[in-house]
């Protein structure tokens, strides 16, 4: 095993993804596989039953370093699948990127890695484009922040299209599925300041009918969702209020909301 540190953790959460999860991450592969940056490894966390993820990650292992591991745990939550991949990262830099997601060129990852060593941030925010057919490409999307962006209006975009500082303690909020990637984008303003923006062209995002947010987003899992970061925050606040923020991992927080929401609805249940 290589035991030097990369610059970049390549983390990829895979699932069967409708039966076109391997055929989605091989056209991911064989875009790494002729990056000019090399100094990376891939991390995949396989949330699939069956081993066509797995025999791929075999069909490349030598083209570029691959943690392969299949994840057994919480099948179905994206959050779960991409923090049990960034537990694994040894990278100096963790990039996300989804399976259906790929870099756009064979130069993405050196524009992102000068753009980092360019500039001093915790993380960046690349700009992408989208594609249905994994050919034809358009809707170019240029990014930006806000301080409200943990209550859903996405102005970063997908997972794929950021990277961040390998701290060992940053993990997507696994009570999300609707606001996961905005409330994550919060946490890591909390954590890093404002992100680093690229407003050169890295990433594809795949959009279609396989998403996420084309399968399992109701008008009830929004309220709730919603309601739950609302509280978390209020929380949050107070308690940066009396200065106890440092003493709280912001992941942490997490468990305290679930909590105090399961109380206060049990609560509301007697009365």
């Amino acid at each position: 095993m290589d035991t030097k540190t990369p610059f970049f953790s390549i983390c990829i959460p895979t699932y069967e993804m409708k039966g076109l999860g391997a055929s989605y991450l091989k056209s991911t592969f064989e875009n790494l596989a002729i990056q000019s940056f090399k100094d990376f490894e891939v991390i995949i966390s396989d949330h699939s039953v069956g081993d066509a993820i797995k025999d791929l990650c075999v069909e490349f292992e030598k083209s570029f370093i691959i943690n392969y591991t299949k994840n057994t745990s919480n099948r179905g939550s994206s959050s779960a699948n991409i923090n049990h991949a960034i537990k694994s990262a040894r990278g100096l830099w963790i990039k996300v990127l989804f399976q259906d997601d790929y870099l756009l060129g064979s130069n993405a990852l050196e524009i992102i890695h000068d753009q980092i060593n360019r500039a001093d941030g915790g993380w960046l925010v690349s700009a992408c484009q989208h594609t249905n057919d994994g050919e034809l490409l358009f809707d170019s999307h240029f990014p930006s922040y806000h301080v409200d962006i943990h209550l859903g209006q996405n102005t970063i975009g997908a997972p794929s299209n950021i990277a961040f500082k390998n701290q060992g303690s940053i993990f997507f909020d696994r009570n999300l599925i609707w606001l996961m990637d905005c409330e994550f984008y919060k946490r890591l303003e909390l954590t890093f300041g404002p992100p680093l923006i690229l407003d050169e062209l890295c990433i594809v995002n795949r959009v279609g009918a396989h998403q996420v947010t084309n399968t399992l987003i109701h008008d009830d899992l929004v309220r709730n969702e919603l309601r739950y970061v609302k509280n978390k925050y209020k929380i949050f606040d107070f308690l940066n209020s009396i200065h106890l923020r440092d003493l709280f991992l912001i992941s942490f927080m997490d468990v305290i909301t679930r909590y105090l929401m399961s109380a206060k609805d049990r609560l509301r249940n007697i009365f």
